[in-house]
């Protein structure tokens, strides 16, 4: 069973409280979904059947290392569902999922995520996209936190034309969201919050398309996810590609990550040991990651 997530168009002005509630019911229909799932490959050959659920900017680098591997071993099911990080953790320690997807750091005041076995899979760039048209090509993180957080809504204030930002955000519980809330809103101790009137998109794709579609928008998401569809800025004059991402010179990158409740055995541990190998360290290079130093 696949399950698939949709991507759904919010109104600009619904504040962001109201979607927490929806993002909640979507990863709670995720385990359901992978609970469903677990049950009928319980029934027959389990040994063989693995589930990989979580974040949707790790999901499409993981399907690809999950086609890699099935090409060697035809004999296995893998299944990988998106749903966000959050998700992904929830289906690991309930046990929907045997491995998870996380792309962020695991929070370690948090006694589901304190516990899980983490192994590191690549790094990833957030990148702060806008519609090709946009003149802006450059911001500073503190011209994109004040930004995103309602203090410039004018264009005008960062270079460019004197019209309207429109905010693009990840709802919240996801890997991306919270990576940039880390990185970009989080000040000393003061943790502020995107505009309450940002867009909210599900996925990295969904934001890209609302973003292509919207000459005064803004957003984040995976740099591995960007197309010509967007224009991605550079931050503290630094664009986001694979050299400036392994140089340490692009400073928003956030952890891709494997999750698992107890040590991983049989054919998660086979899917694991793979991903860390050389064949998918090209996989995530064609996709803009970094592999992480075994």
């Amino acid at each position: 069973m696949r399950l698939t997530i949709s991507t759904e168009q919010f109104s600009p002005r619904r504040p962001l409280f109201q979607i927490s509630l929806v993002a909640c019911l979507r990863s709670l229909g995720l385990l359901a979904s992978l609970g469903i799932f677990s049950l009928i490959a319980g029934c027959g050959g389990a040994a063989h059947s693995l589930v990989i659920a979580g974040s949707t900017s790790v999901q499409p680098v993981m399907e690809k290392i999950v086609e890699a591997f099935h090409k060697r071993n035809p004999g296995v099911r893998i299944t990988v569902e998106g749903g966000g990080s959050s998700a992904g953790v929830m289906a690991t320690v309930t046990g929907a999922a045997q491995l998870g997807m996380v792309s962020r750091n695991l929070k370690l005041d948090s006694a589901d995520e304190s516990g899980l076995k983490r192994f590191p899979l690549a790094m990833d760039a957030i990148a702060i996209i806008v519609h090709p048209h946009n003149p802006v090509s450059a911001l500073s993180i503190e011209q994109l936190r004040e930004l995103f957080t309602g203090k410039l809504r004018s264009w005008k204030k960062v270079g460019g034309d004197n019209r309207e930002v429109h905010l693009i955000v990840r709802e919240e519980g996801s890997g991306t969201r919270g990576a940039f809330d880390e990185m970009v809103l989080k000040v000393g101790s003061e943790h502020k919050r995107p505009d309450p009137y940002s867009l909210v998109q599900d996925s990295s794709g969904g934001l890209r398309v609302v973003v292509s579609g919207d000459r005064d928008a803004i957003g984040f998401i995976s740099m591995g996810a960007v197309d010509p569809s967007v224009k991605a800025l550079a931050i503290e004059g630094v664009s986001p590609c694979f050299d400036a991402v392994k140089s340490g010179k692009y400073k928003l990158v956030r952890p891709f990550i494997i999750i698992s409740k107890k040590d991983p055995k049989g054919l998660g541990r086979e899917i694991l040991d793979f991903a860390v190998g050389s064949e998918a360290s090209q996989i995530m290079k064609q996709e803009g990651l970094v592999s992480v130093p075994r």
